[in-house]
Formats: C-alpha cells, structure tokens, sequence
C-alpha cells in the first residue's frame, strides 16, 4: 500500500488554491440586498404564506420565519455579466436558500440546531439581473443576513449550472452518470458491473483477491469528481483499505486519495471524500482488509459536477451527510400504496395498484418523486384512513408479491404473501416466498409538532405485518424540544401486549435529546429480517456503528396459528391523531428493497 498522507495532499491543493485566489478575494465586492437582515420587515422581498418575520435573530431583532411547504421569500438584485458571485444566509432549523439565474436554479439546504451559514456558488453568465430567495426546506426554519459577493469578474459566463466559476468546485454535487466498470479479469466471478447495478445484495458484488487490483469506472463524460459512495462487502465486520485515482484518458492518473480505510463498523453507504479533480475515469486499487487480502465492494457511485450528472436538482438532506445517498433503489412492481385520499368517495383512503405505481402514479402532496428520483411519501393527521378500524393516516407502500396478477387475492396463504420456514411444509408451498427482509434507506423529513404528548412527534417508517397483527413496526420518534430523534421497535405477541425495545435513544413522551440520535434530513438505513423464530433489525449510519435488536419470536403465537401470512410495509404510518389537521409526517425513500426465500424478483 502506498503511505502518502491524503491530509497533506489535500493541505497542498488547498494552499495552491488559495494562493492563486488570494487577488480575487481581496478584491471581492458586494452587492446590495434591500433588507438583508430583515430589520424593516418584509420591505424588499416578496413573501409567500406561510410565512412570517421572527424575533429570534441571528443579528439584530428580526429574522425571516417560514413554516410551511409552501412558504417562501425572493428578491431581485442587478449582477454584472459573466461573474462569479457566492450567496451566503445563516440558516437556523430548516431552510433552502438559491439563486434564479437566468433558466438555472442553484441552491444549498440545512437543518441546523441553532444559526449557521450556507452558500451557493454561481456565475452570472449572460445575465444583469438574478433572483435570490429562501424556502421552506424540511421543517420551519429562520433565515438572517443575506450577502451577496462577486469574487471575479471577466469569467466566460456558461458555468451557471453546477460549478462555481474560478475554484473549479462543484456548488452542489450529485449522482455522475456512470457507463461502465471493468477490472483486470482476476475476479472470482463477481465481476465489477456488479457494483454498479443498484443492487445491495452480498452476491452482488465486485471481490479480487490480491493486494493492488483495482476496478476502473468510466463516466458518461468528463466532470468534476469530489466524493465516492461506498458499499463494502462486510463492511460492518471489517477494514478495507484503498487508493483512488482519477484520469480523463484512462492512461495518465492523478492521486486524489491514498491509504484510504472504510470505517469497519458500516454495512451502508459510505461517503469517501476526494481531491477535486476532473476526470471520465475513476479508479479504486484496493489492498485488502483487516481480516485477509480480498478487495470486494457492493456498490459504488460517483459524485461530483458536469454534463452527465448534475440535474440541476436539490440533493439537500440536512447537515449530517444528507442528500441522496445516488441511486435510486425502488421496484414498485412489489408493491401497493395506501395514500391519504378518497377520491372514490367510498369512506376509506385510496388504494393504487401495482401496476399504476409502475405506470408512474403520483400525488402532488402525498406521494411524489423529488429531484433525484427518489419517493417522497406524506401524511397528516386529518384525512382519510384505510378503514374505520384504523386511527392513524398513512402514505405507505404494501408488498404484493403477485406483482400484478389480480386472480390472486391479497389475503391468504397465497403467492402475495410469505411465511416464516417453521411452517408447514404445505403452507411452505403455497406461499410467495419463505422468510425475508426488508431494506431501507431514507430520511425523515418532518415529524408531527402539535398534539397529545403521548403521540407527538412519532411515526412508523417500516413493518412486518401479519394477518391481523404486527410482527414488527419500526418507530422514529423526534419531540418538539429535540434536535434529534429516536429509534424504537414494537413487537406484537398475538393475543398480548406490545413488546417494545428502544435502539436509538428512548420512546418515553419525556425523553431528553438523544445524544447519538438521527435528525431530520439525516440519511440511515435500517433492516427488517426474519429466519424461522428470530426477528432482527438493523440500524446503519455511515461512520457509526450498526445498532442490532434481535427478538425471539418462538412464543410469539403466529407459528401456531391458522393462515397466518406475513408481508412488509414501507413508508410514513402516521401515529398522531391528537394535533392540529394539517400536521403531517414526511419521509423520503431512496431504497425499499424485499428479499425472500423462493421468491426470485
């Protein structure tokens, strides 16, 4: 393994960098914001309900308040021409901040505990005059002291769209456009296109054994490349280490990271920061791990700035390495969604097939696909529910393992449902799959604020249910007077009471901030799995360690049962009924994945 110290490199690059910037910003000029800080109330800007001026300040007595989805404020202001300009607000709880340049649209998102700043890199290009706003990003947020800064002038103005003008930066990565990936042919038969197919399985995985054999990734085009994503085979168990390098002819590399380690304690994505460089190559050498001389990763993406992948979309997520995590990993074909509605008048929230998911259905406040592709499911507190029997709303998805075929019914054990291998070996037969799991990677986006303190704040985000009862629900719990939330699982003996095991802080209605909990905006990933007697989930945070809860469900009553059939659900299950109509639960997926025995999709 090569010994070069990455922390020196990157404190090189960056000296050169400031060095030759060193003219730029020392005459860098701003430009005037009518009542940047808010001091005048809304005078200048244009607001949007709901939307409100606050006490709570950063500077001075005001700030700008918004509370709502729709909620936002803008302001035109006169640029130059082809000039690189930075936009910078300070930022307490959720909010977005962008610019409209011309037909591009730049931003930067945060959700933060108290005032912070952030700030969005563009070039004017043709344009004399842009639109600065803020918005509604998560959950309510406060904005103060806007600046606006041009750093140079004199640019060639077509660099609006991702990059930041002279630094060569990325003012918002996100997922590059990858076309193919290839090794030298030593692999074991997990070949390298394994890495790059969306899929999180262990079998689907690139594995050479051999210190230095490394696997190269071709982009779309040549871009700017900033960070990998990293899923690496056992990566929760053992070390990998590993160089990358960068190359725009696939001949002549450029180190943009050496002695690079995985954290060991993950069995999700990694992020891996690099030295920005541009490149339509990208190589991973890797050196073994802790435990013996394989090199084998799962899934790769590539993120950075260019042609091929920037969108131009909003890949925030909060300030805890949010943001889309890259591919997007749903197959709707498994799966029905309950969403808030009745638009068939018939008393009951509306039900959308398999085949209509597929077909591309989405509801603007309830169930949607964001910028990145990935689902954003919504429900409030007032609306209609599946049934009279249920007192919560939910946006949830429901497995269906006949994928469309309508002759089999969804009740029963059938090929739609599944069973535990401690079955017999008739029900066995008949069901769609035996035993299984249920992956998931996603952020919560907004929790419940109002209502009874035995209910607010909570929100189930993943279940095993069964005929009539719940093998397991999976609960985010975030209180009003808290940064960050808990993780608890339910588990439902039949005939008994809730077992409940905290993982992530505590369920109590009185519990204080969780000091390793989850925020809002922050991407994790949990598992949901089955073999025979034992359920277990798994909690997966980058740079942390997975939180593991078994149970043992040997007396549990649903081996003993008749037509007791199991499948999984995935999406926001409501559990408030107690708060304002329109308080709501919001979380947005970018994996749902289910796995079974003998179930081959």
């Amino acid at each position: 393994m090569k010994k070069h110290n990455s922390r020196v490199q990157r404190a090189i690059a960056l000296c050169c960098l400031s060095s030759a910037l060193w003219g730029t910003l020392a005459s860098a000029t701003s430009v005037d914001i009518q009542n940047a800080s808010f001091e005048n109330n809304w005078d200048g800007w244009q607001d949007t309900d709901p939307s409100a001026i606050s006490s709570d300040a950063y500077s001075g007595t005001k700030s700008a308040k918004i509370s709502g989805s729709s909620g936002a404020f803008s302001q035109s202001v006169p640029v130059t021409t082809n000039t690189d300009y930075v936009l910078t607000a300070h930022v307490k709880g959720g909010g977005k901040i962008g610019v409209y340049v011309g037909g591009s649209t730049l931003s930067a998102t945060a959700v933060n505990s108290s005032y912070a700043p952030i700030s969005v890199n563009f070039n004017s290009g043709s344009q004399t005059q842009i639109t600065l706003f803020g918005e509604y990003y998560s959950q309510e947020g406060r904005f103060d002291d806007f600046t606006l800064t041009a750093t140079s002038s004199g640019g060639t103005g077509g660099d609006s769209g991702g990059n930041t003008g002279s630094t060569g930066q990325c003012s918002d990565s996100s997922n590059l456009a990858v076309t193919s990936a290839t090794d030298n042919g030593t692999n074991d038969g997990h070949g390298p296109a394994n890495t790059i197919d969306g899929n999180l399985a262990d079998e689907s995985r690139w594995s050479s054994n051999g210190s230095g054999k490394s696997i190269v990734y071709q982009l779309n085009s040549e871009s700017t490349v900033t960070a990998l994503n990293l899923v690496w085979f056992k990566g929760n168990s053992r070390t990998s280490f590993f160089d990358v390098d960068t190359s725009t002819d696939n001949n002549n590399w450029t180190s943009v990271l050496t002695s690079g380690q995985s954290s060991g304690s993950s069995s999700s994505y990694e992020t891996v920061d690099v030295i920005d460089s541009s490149a339509k190559y990208v190589r991973i050498t890797g050196y073994g791990n802790s435990s013996n001389t394989w090199n084998s990763i799962i899934e790769t993406q590539i993120l950075g700035c260019g042609e091929s992948g920037d969108n131009g979309g909003d890949n925030g997520g909060g300030n805890s390495g949010g943001g889309s995590p890259g591919n997007i990993n749903i197959e709707l074909n498994d799966w029905y969604l309950g969403v808030p509605v009745d638009n068939d008048n018939n008393g009951k929230s509306d039900s959308i097939s398999e085949n209509d998911l597929v077909n591309g259905y989405e509801h603007p406040q309830w169930f949607y696909r964001d910028n990145d592709g990935a689902l954003v499911f919504k429900a409030p507190i007032d609306a209609p529910k599946t049934s009279t029997n249920t007192s919560y709303t939910r946006s949830e998805l429901r497995e269906m393992l006949r994928r469309g075929d309508t002759s089999i019914s969804t009740k029963g054990v059938n090929k739609n449902n599944w069973v535990f291998s401690t079955y017999s070996a008739s029900d066995r037969s008949a069901a769609g799959g035996i035993d299984g799991e249920l992956k998931a990677t996603l952020k919560v986006d907004h929790v419940t604020t109002t209502g009874s303190s035995s209910q607010v704040g909570r929100v189930i985000i993943g279940q095993i249910h069964a005929t009539n009862d719940e093998p397991a629900r999976l609960y985010y719990r975030k209180l009003p007077g808290n940064s960050k939330g808990a993780i608890y699982l339910a588990h439902e003996p039949i005939g008994k009471s809730d077992e409940y095991y905290d993982m992530i802080g505590s369920r109590s209605s009185s519990a204080s901030n969780p000091s390793d909990g989850i925020e809002l905006g922050e991407v994790f990933s949990y598992s949901i799995k089955v073999v025979g007697n034992s359920l277990t989930v798994t909690i997966y945070r980058d740079g942390k360690a997975d939180v593991v809860q078994t149970v043992d469900m040997s007396n549990s009553g649903y081996h003993t049962g008749s037509n007791e059939y199991m499948y999984f659900k995935a999406g926001v299950y409501n559990q408030n009924n107690t708060g304002n109509g329109d308080d709501y639960v919001q979380a947005t997926f970018y994996e749902i994945v289910n796995t079974h025995d003998g179930y081959n999709y």
